[in-house]
């Protein structure tokens, strides 16, 4: 059988071909055939997509045409909102995910906030050298104020190359390559002593690979299922670091009824530094806001007794069990109601000494939010309270979210 596509005025066929899970000259299949469709219509490009079966030129023999309305595929947002963490911000993103009717990706963002700013370009080959492989490259200039945390300043810039490939339907294999350049800068007066021998410039170029195990109903919005994960991440020469890195961890979702959903997280990490070098701060963990509600920002982990600067930690562990529930509201608000239980803990430096507060005991914290997907834009409030913490932790009890975009 023969494969005719039409329609596609500035999409190559090449795009649209390789989503055919029919190949010419092969029986036909009908199954294949709607599977096909369906692919065509998630690559997102086309506002209408028709494929059907027609008799072929030679008796017994059966042709595919596929039909394809093109929709723009570029994307301009301009956005504003409110952080716990960053303070009042603003977005800009410009997208075109269709670049040139290849199927590539190029996207370039700003985010200006009180606390952050941050650029990042990046490109993307679905199909790179015309095989079932993501490749891409990303650049990208941070400047974070951790004044609050741990008083400095941080400001990094670099870029990397990145590779992924499906494994099996549900496994997905990503390589990354990074180098950077990072910046310690803006150090308080009053400080700590550790983090003032943090002070200055220092690069980083680094390898890393993930493996990620996905069984969920849906990427945005899931129900069920699960997501897995394995980081291995290492900094070698060609840059200043020398660490290895490993992080994994996942999170569980279970529909006690359509709106009843139950979700169980659970993650782990650990950092070490090697060749004589210690971990530096910005490799660290840091554990607190949204990843342990009901503490600050890096609320929890080592600290530094006298001026109480947030010092990171070389490994942690968290846990969280949710259950998301409707508020009674009209179902076409997007209203929604959660309960939560988080755990967690953080731990351990290179650095040693009395003036270091340091626990590896578990902190706990319990509480309530809701998230609201407004006209405006997503709003989120959490309100947690610590249930079990160290004296010198930090708390924050309530925190929300809102942005929106036009």
């Amino acid at each position: 059988h023969d494969i005719n596509i039409s329609g596609n005025t500035r999409t190559e066929d090449s795009v649209i071909r390789r989503q055919m899970l029919l190949v010419e000259g092969d029986p036909f299949n009908r199954s294949k055939l709607k599977q096909s469709e369906t692919q065509i219509k998630n690559l997102g490009y086309f506002g209408k997509v028709d494929v059907k079966a027609a008799p072929g030129n030679t008796p017994g023999e059966t042709d595919v045409n596929v039909n394809v309305t093109e929709k723009s595929t570029g994307e301009l947002s301009i956005g504003g909102g409110y952080s716990t963490t960053d303070g009042p911000l603003a977005d800009f993103t410009i997208k075109e995910n269709n670049f040139l009717g290849t199927g590539r990706q190029v996207s370039l963002s700003a985010m200006l906030a009180a606390k952050l700013t941050q650029f990042d370009f990046s490109y993307t080959d679905p199909y790179f050298m015309d095989r079932n492989m993501t490749g891409g490259i990303d650049l990208f200039d941070i400047t974070q104020d951790l004044q609050t945390q741990s008083s400095y300043n941080y400001h990094k810039v670099g870029g990397g190359l990145r590779f992924g490939y499906p494994l099996s339907e549900k496994l997905r294999q990503d390589l990354d390559i990074r180098w950077e350049d990072d910046n310690v800068t803006g150090i308080a007066s009053n400080a700590s002593t550790y983090i003032q021998e943090q002070a200055g410039r220092y690069t980083t170029a680094a390898v890393s690979q993930t493996l990620t195990y996905d069984t969920r109903d849906s990427k945005i919005e899931p129900t069920s299922g699960y997501i897995a994960h394995f980081l291995t991440e290492a900094a070698v020469p060609g840059g200043d670091a020398r660490y290895y890195k490993f992080d994994t961890g996942g999170t569980y979702y279970y529909p006690i009824t359509d709106q009843w959903i139950l979700s169980l997280l659970g993650d782990t990490g650990y950092v070490h530094g090697y060749a004589g070098k210690t971990v530096r701060i910005n490799e660290r963990f840091f554990i607190g806001g949204d990843t342990l509600r009901g503490f600050a920002d890096a609320g929890i982990g080592p600290r530094d007794f006298a001026s109480e600067d947030a010092l990171g930690g070389n490994r942690y562990y968290r846990g969280s069990l949710q259950l998301q529930f409707p508020t009674g509201l009209p179902a076409d608000l997007g209203v929604t109601a959660h309960a939560f239980t988080d755990v967690g803990s953080l731990w351990s430096l290179d650095e040693t000494g009395a003036g270091i507060q340091d626990s590896s005991s578990p902190r706990v914290s319990a509480g309530f939010g809701f998230s609201w997907q407004s006209p405006m834009g997503p709003l989120s409030v959490d309100f947690g309270k610590p249930l079990k913490k160290e004296s010198y932790d930090k708390v924050q009890q309530l925190r929300f979210t809102f942005g929106t975009r036009f």
